[in-house]
């Protein structure tokens, strides 16, 4: 989603462009739509789509193979480039923090996570995370590394896993999304560094 303007693999535009970028793409009709509602929403946003070799990048940092569609999708279209902290209308799926989803601000990144955290999110969790609580690490949201069918968007906290792990039982994320798209249509307002929040135009 948001991986900086200072990128130099990956292309910037603005609403008009990345609307052509979704319309050209081979992207399927529901996914099209779903992108589109996000960069309506959001007309003043700067937004960005990734290279192979940032993706190849991303790849080689952490040691993982991200799954097909994501990379599809994100040559076409990978998010927001303003380095802004964003949060939803609500979660499509019961979750820990379900209750809480307008209290919490994500910042988001591919690999959106610590170096000492990459063995509990990617070798035993197999999550790979894209979105993070700016606060603390009680929530993250993260594709699944373990099947490349599986488009949901899962959401856990970091405890969670690390409980699961001492106490040697399989993790348990929460898919709140069923696709990424689905994802970024569902975010409703940004916070901009001034302090300023702006706000979906329609939700």
């Amino acid at each position: 989603m948001s991986e900086g303007k200072g990128n130099a693999t990956s292309e910037l535009g603005g609403n008009t462009e990345a609307i052509e970028w979704v319309n050209g793409s081979t992207l399927d009709e529901k996914s099209k739509s779903n992108l589109i509602k996000f960069i309506m929403n959001f007309p003043s946003l700067t937004f960005i789509r990734d290279s192979d070799e940032h993706l190849d990048a991303k790849e080689s940092e952490h040691g993982v193979t991200l799954p097909p569609w994501l990379r599809d999708l994100r040559k076409a279209f990978a998010g927001f480039a303003d380095p802004m902290p964003a949060r939803f209308i609500a979660y499509d799926e019961d979750c820990a923090r379900y209750d809480i989803v307008h209290k919490i601000w994500y910042t988001f990144s591919l690999g959106d996570m610590s170096e000492d955290d990459v063995p509990l999110f990617v070798e035993y969790a197999k999550m790979y995370p894209i979105g993070s609580w700016v606060e603390n690490d009680r929530s993250y949201l993260a594709i699944n590394l373990e099947d490349p069918q599986d488009r949901n968007i899962y959401e856990f906290a970091r405890e969670d896993l690390a409980d699961s792990r001492v106490i040697d039982e399989p993790p348990y994320p929460d898919a709140v999304f069923g696709s990424y798209p689905r994802m970024l249509s569902r975010l409703y307002q940004f916070r901009a560094p001034s302090g300023e929040i702006i706000q979906a135009t329609n939700m």
